[in-house]
Parts: C-alpha cells; structure tokens; sequence
C-alpha cells in the first residue's frame, strides 16, 4: 500500500502492536478479550466510555486493501487482519478464527525493501 514494511516491523510499529496486544489498559485488547468471553461488538461498544480505534481501523483497512489491492484471495495474504474484520461484522466467532490461523498453511514471509 505503499509503505516501507521495515516500518511496521521496526520499534514503533512492533512497539504499538505488542502495547495493544499485552497492555491490561489497552481499549483494543479489551475489546477482544469481551469479543473472546461472548459479548457483541455492540454490547462492547454499548458499554464503552473509550473508542478502541483499532476496531473500526481494520474493518477501514480490509475495504482499502480489497480497494486497492488486485489480486486474488487477499484473506490469504492478510489472515490476521481479515479475521479479525470478520469476527468485528459478526461473520465469524472468535473461536472459529483462532482455529482459522492455527491450521493455516505455514509458508515463507518476504519483504521486500524495494517498496
């Protein structure tokens, strides 16, 4: 989408995604524990007095990527991101998604600095 990939993978990237992840204050992570434990996104939402802005970010991301992007099966290239839109819309239970990733095909990630 026109961005180094070093930028993602470097600290600020890493750094934001792993406070979001492991962070017991992050508003996203607890969204997706509530997603885990069986509450809707509007339940979550509902009871919220804080945006978790990645919630609404991926699903902004996955329409400019399948936008954007010219190729086939996208879900393949971008598995996590995908999942995660789709448990948000209420397509897939969380459950279903874990198991997604876990027997998802192992394959060689490459990145390429040219871009």
């Amino acid at each position: 989408l026109g961005a180094r990939p070093s930028t993602s993978s470097g600290l600020s990237g890493v750094g934001d995604t792993f406070g979001t992840c492991f962070g017991p204050l992050s508003r996203n992570r607890q969204f997706g524990y509530r997603l885990g434990k069986g509450e809707t996104p509007e339940e979550i939402r509902a009871s919220m007095t804080e945006v978790a802005e990645g919630v609404d970010t991926s699903i902004a991301l996955v329409k400019m990527i399948k936008k954007r992007c010219k190729g086939y099966r996208l879900d393949l290239k971008y598995p996590i991101l995908f999942g995660v839109a789709e448990i948000i819309e209420g397509n897939m239970k969380p459950l279903e998604g874990l198991k997604g990733l876990m027997n998802f095909p192992t394959r060689m990630e490459n990145y390429d600095e040219r871009f």
